[in-house]
């Protein structure tokens, strides 16, 4: 009989440790240290005849069950913990580590050493596509060419990377703004790679993306330039810096890369400056509309209320695949979705209706980059 008891016990414990997940999914509970990075959770499956017989069913709980049990963050957290500190391994894609612990996302530190690939032919046929989409919409066009921190912090760059044949320096960046260069009737270039390579603390030791007061300074650098193409009667506005402070605690995207490893441990960070700002109140109407287009360093000025503050009713398109604005419902759907054009002139229309242009993109995206916007 205490045989039989227990072994009710055992299987009981197993039936709550199988159900859990659709119970605390159905509860709505928060999961205890939910991961960064990608979302690897899935939905249940649907329960139909069909998939049953199919086996599609027993196949898409088993993947259910196994990718949302409820202590997965804690799970996933010791292992990388464990690997990391014993064996320096790294659970995240693309991440490595450099010297002094300085860590960098591999295409970094291609761009950096010139490893990357584009033939130069078509950073040509690129070029004169953004010039052909200037001159056919009237709309002026700013290209900006964000730091890398490949590029910034050469001196960490791991040897495995550095001890390689065929490195030229900053080989698709020293091109693409070569190329537009010879456009200037048509694109206006704002190298912030080149403004801010003798600046300090651009970026973080353990974030991928500029620094926090680096990205202050780049919208209103941005915004300067901008002003510059636009008539009299539009003007962006400014972003006020009221104070500054230093801080250990690092904020914003400064740790993005550390948080992406999922550990327990908290890795040494450098401390950083940080600017408190306020926006310059312009009359909405003095505002220009302007198409933000580019890569994931757009986020941090437009997080600062870039689209809503500094323009009026802007638009950013993330890699040119999916909107964001204030005016945006349907967040993250694709420009066609949300404008509605099928052929090259409805998308010339919709680019009419802007005051202006900003292409952006860091060194690590230029063999991607305009992320065929103009095509």
């Amino acid at each position: 009989m205490t045989i039989i008891v227990r072994y009710k016990w055992l299987l009981l414990s197993v039936l709550v440790i199988i159900n859990t997940p659709w119970v605390v999914d159905v509860l709505g509970l928060k999961e205890p240290h939910p991961l960064h990075g990608e979302s690897t959770r899935i939905e249940a499956p649907e329960f139909l005849f069909e998939t049953v017989w199919s086996g599609e069913f027993q196949d898409g709980i088993d993947e259910y069950f196994r990718t949302n049990f409820l202590l997965r963050g804690v799970a996933i957290r010791t292992r990388n913990q464990i690997d990391y500190s014993l064996f320096k391994l790294r659970h995240a894609r693309s991440i490595v580590a450099g010297l002094d612990g300085y860590l960098f996302e591999e295409n970094y530190i291609l761009a950096a050493l010139g490893l990357d690939s584009l033939p130069v032919d078509s950073i040509v046929s690129r070029t004169d596509r953004i010039c052909e989409l200037s001159k056919n919409t009237g709309v002026p066009v700013l290209v900006v060419f964000a730091p890398g921190k490949g590029s910034y912090f050469r001196e960490f760059l791991p040897t495995e990377y550095t001890d390689r044949e065929g490195q030229k320096k900053d080989r698709l960046y020293n091109a693409w703004s070569d190329e537009i260069e010879t456009r200037k009737q048509l694109i206006t270039l704002l190298d912030l790679h080149k403004y801010f390579e003798k600046k300090i603390e651009v970026f973080p030791k353990n974030g991928i993306h500029w620094s926090q007061w680096a990205q202050v300074e780049a919208v209103n650098l941005m915004i300067e330039k901008l002003n510059e193409l636009l008539p009299d009667s539009l003007f962006a506005a400014h972003l006020v810096i009221d104070d500054s402070y230093r801080s250990s605690e690092m904020q914003g995207t400064d740790e993005d890369i550390e948080q992406g490893l999922n550990l327990w441990q908290n890795l040494e960070d450098l401390e950083a400056t940080y600017y408190r700002t306020h926006w310059d109140l312009l009359p909405t109407s003095s505002r220009p509309k302007v198409l933000v287009m580019g890569d994931s360093y757009a986020w941090g000025p437009v997080n600062l209320g870039l689209l809503k503050h500094g323009f009026r009713d802007s638009e950013f398109w993330f890699y040119n695949s999916g909107v964001h604005g204030p005016l945006i419902e349907d967040k993250g759907a694709s420009p066609m979705t949300v404008h509605g054009y099928t052929n090259r002139q409805e998308f010339e229309q919709i680019i009419s209706e802007f005051d202006a242009l900003i292409l952006l993109s860091t060194d690590a995206n230029l063999p991607r980059f305009p992320f065929k916007f103009a095509h």
